[in-house]
């Protein structure tokens, strides 16, 4: 297992798929797997490594970015 956490307490592992406790996926060799190290009971994602490159590949390309725009007050 490899695990790396954020500046923003994001906490992202690294697994081996067979200690994956899901079953609703074809899982490859490995599993990526994020959750909120502030609320660690919280809700837990699962991505497979398809998935998990999709999803950087997206960060990469600006599809998420519309979500860093910060409220302005006349937005309000």
């Amino acid at each position: 297992m490899t695990e790396q956490q954020s500046d923003d307490g994001v906490i992202i592992e690294f697994i081996d798929a067979k200690d994956a406790p899901i079953k609703h996926k074809e899982l490859s060799e490995r599993v990526i797997v994020m959750r909120d190290a502030k609320n660690p009971d919280g809700p837990t994602l699962y991505f497979t490594e398809a998935e998990w490159d999709a999803f950087v590949l997206g960060v990469k390309d600006g599809e998420f970015d519309d979500l860093l725009d910060e409220e302005t007050p006349e937005d309000r």
